[in-house]
């Protein structure tokens, strides 16, 4: 307790420092945002259900009984004789119960901002790509609740992105340090009249898991585990159209990541491998290459490096009454499913090309109401998810004694060096693939790969006299486990969850309470609630 109070007294300190000196220089317009918040989880089952966990940045614990206290702030100001960079400076930490870790850093980090050009520097909380639609209450009541104008991420995100999350990444664990430059918002590009746009982003970090993934292995001799593994992430998309002219847009895009460098262990055997971190392997992050010879067999047949990435894809079409949007997402492992064809080898050592449609997919729709008809429905949303194709069964490269090449068996989010594509044992791609945390025996693996999901969403706002908005949402599932560790039978899991947010407008606090059930031969039936308050108190310096 000590440490927690000392930190949330460096945090407010550093803060409110900021702004002192800012007060000295006589800076023009600048702020500063604190708030504190609050989180139970009551439940009974095996674990907390499902809803109450997935998603939500790894700050919940799977532990049918667990909360955490949390605060943070952002400073904001500008640089420069002309004012023309803006900065800002946050920080967050968390105190918890019955969680990996009883006290961490959430956020910390700086950004520094030149017109559309973005500096990112340290940990902050992401979200998945082009799933949500982060304006739609904006114009409410809702939007106006200063909670949600300052810190968006506590309750807004959340609210209006009612997918069960990206393929790839999903902001369902705990943030990665990283530096990070990127084009955050679409940005018009010069010449094409803003009929089109880009924004994109790369960057490199590194995971903090290390201490607790090789503790949470100890009861598993044979579980691999990590430490001092790097990051790395790039993405890029278009947006084509402008609704005054033509009423559809298009959006198209990829994201890729990686995993890289590091130290692999297993109990058993104690260190395993390490893996080369030199300056040409963050080049061999950024442009996927094979392993050089100081890298196991296995990366130098193959890419170097834990590589995964999506294509996206986008159709809205605005109109008065409600915006449509049709959106796809396709998953792909290093090579393996990057394009409709790839190049094989056959039983004479030729190469040829195998053409393969893409079977595992996100598909969606979201309706968001514009008009006054039925004005308590916001938007609804259905995604339909499978992960189940993988490629096919079997997998076997070239050989002296058999030369055919078959590609298959993907294993979505393993990898054969790395303990997997997770940070504090929550998964960073789709929740629906249940994380390592679960398993609850040691093991870092994820263990059931193979499923096909619906995921049904509706939110709204009641009114302006009744300040209060909502999400439900229905998931079910069906999972065979992955092609290494069938299940023996079939698994199905239905999660429901009943979310209502309490935020009257212009007010400095917002209270919430969730509403969450799962029914699962997977997970466990787990039934609960979670109670929510956050406030929040702001100090600007308009001297000039």
């Amino acid at each position: 307790m000590n440490r927690i109070i000392k930190a949330t007294a460096l945090l407010i300190a550093t803060l409110m420092c900021c702004n002192g000196i800012s007060a000295q220089n006589k800076s023009e317009g600048s702020e500063l945002h604190l708030f504190t918040q609050g989180s139970y989880i009551i439940s009974d089952g095996e674990n907390a259900p499902y809803w109450l966990t997935a998603r939500r940045q790894g700050l919940s614990s799977i532990e049918p009984k667990n909360g955490y206290i949390r605060m943070g702030g952002v400073y904001k100001g500008t640089l420069g004789k002309r004012k023309n960079y803006n900065y800002t400076i946050a920080a967050d930490i968390i105190a918890n119960e019955n969680n990996e870790s009883s006290f961490f850093l959430q956020q910390a980090y700086i950004e520094i901002n030149r017109k559309w050009l973005t500096l990112s520097i340290g940990s902050k909380e992401r979200f998945s790509e082009a799933k949500g639609d982060c304006e739609q209450f904006s114009s409410s009541a809702f939007g106006t609740n200063r909670v949600n104008t300052l810190f968006p991420n506590l309750y807004d995100t959340g609210l209006t992105d009612m997918s069960s999350g990206g393929l790839t990444y999903s902001g369902n664990s705990r943030p990665i340090p990283q530096i990070r430059l990127e084009i955050p918002q679409y940005t018009p590009v010069p010449g094409t009249n803003k009929w089109l746009q880009v924004r994109a982003h790369i960057a490199y970090g590194k995971f903090t898991d290390g201490d607790f993934q090789q503790e949470y292995t100890s009861s598993y001799p044979t579980a691999r585990y990590g430490k001092n593994i790097l990051y790395h992430s790039k993405a890029a998309f278009i947006k084509i159209g402008k609704p005054q002219k033509f009423p559809l847009i298009f959006e198209g895009g990829v994201e890729l990541y990686s995993q890289f460098g590091g130290d692999i262990y297993n109990h058993e055997q104690g260190h395993i491998v390490s893996m080369p971190h030199t300056l040409k392997d963050y080049f061999k992050a950024l442009v996927p290459l094979s392993g050089g010879d100081d890298t196991p067999l296995d990366e130098q047949t193959n890419i170097s490096g834990n590589q995964t990435g999506s294509w996206h894809i986008a159709f809205t079409i605005p109109t008065k009454v409600a915006d449509i949007r049709l959106y796809g997402e396709h998953m792909f492992e290093d090579f393996s499913q990057l394009f409709f064809f790839e190049y094989q080898m056959n039983h004479k050592g030729e190469k040829r090309i195998i053409y393969y449609p893409w079977k595992d997919l996100m598909l969606g729709i979201r309706l968001t109401n514009k008009s006054n008809t039925a004005p308590f429905i916001g938007a609804v949303q259905y995604e339909y998810m499978s992960t189940y194709d993988q490629s096919g069964a079997l997998y076997h490269d070239p050989s002296d004694n058999f030369h055919e090449q078959m590609d298959g068996q993907d294993n979505y989010y393993n990898h054969g060096i790395y303990p997997g594509w997770h940070h504090w044992g929550m998964g960073m791609g789709n929740p629906l693939v249940v994380s390592p945390l679960y398993n609850r025996n040691g093991n870092l693996e994820f263990r059931g790969n193979r499923i096909i999901s619906h995921n049904i969403g509706v939110n709204g706002y009641i009114g302006n006299k009744i300040p209060i908005a909502y999400r439900l949402q229905y998931t079910y599932s069906e999972n065979w486990g992955s092609y290494y560790h069938p299940f023996d039978n079939k698994r199905y899991t239905t999660s429901l969850l009943a979310e209502f947010i309490y935020a009257p407008k212009r007010k400095s606090w917002i209270a919430s309470c969730s509403f969450a059930h799962d029914k699962s031969n997977l997970i466990g039936n787990n039934t609960g609630v979670m109670l929510t308050f956050s406030h929040i108190f702001s100090i600007k310096n308009n001297r000039k």
